[in-house]
């Protein structure tokens, strides 16, 4: 499909379907949020439009569905990463740099994948060996040891400063 084609198509199933789309984002997230689910709901669309079938309605409802329940996903994480520093603060107080560490450490662990968090989490928190730790992951210890590697280099990404930060402090 050309790109003038895919333009117009979607912008055909915005004109036919956005509406009832929108309203069901309304019912599920409420004002504030439905204008952000909706667009969502649309790029997604835009990106997978070869994927859209003719009855594009359930389609599309799925869809804001699956933005809205992966929203309420990240939200609750980010609630429980709260929680999870206000316990810390909590048991140290005036340890802001530490504090501050932890929240870095529990925020790329949130933007780990559920494999590569739990890869980790068996081997630092957990203290299983890799072998016992692929048992309770059921994959094989290679399929494990990867997915360590993975986490562990996705990790330091994650925790790598940004040059932007870097700037700040180098005054």
């Amino acid at each position: 499909m050309s790109t003038p084609d895919r333009h117009e198509r979607l912008a055909n199933l915005y004109d036919a379907h956005a509406p009832r789309v929108y309203a069901y984002c309304l019912r599920q997230v409420g004002v504030h949020d439905a204008d952000d689910a909706l667009a969502e709901t649309f790029a997604i669309t835009w990106r997978l439009l070869e994927r859209v079938p003719d009855d594009a309605l359930p389609w599309l409802v799925a869809t804001a569905r699956n933005v809205v329940r992966n929203d309420r996903r990240r939200a609750g994480r980010r609630r429980e990463l709260t929680d999870r520093l206000r316990d810390v603060q909590a048991y140290a107080p005036g340890a802001g740099e530490i504090v501050a560490d932890r929240e870095a450490m529990l925020a790329a662990l949130a933007a780990l994948t559920d494999r590569e968090r739990e890869a980790l989490l068996l081997i630092a928190w957990d203290g299983l060996e890799p072998r016992t730790a692929a048992r309770v992951a059921r994959c094989t210890e290679r399929a494990f040891r990867a997915r360590v590697t993975r986490a562990r280099a996705r990790l330091d990404v994650l925790l790598a400063p940004h040059p932007a930060q870097e700037d700040r402090y180098a005054h």
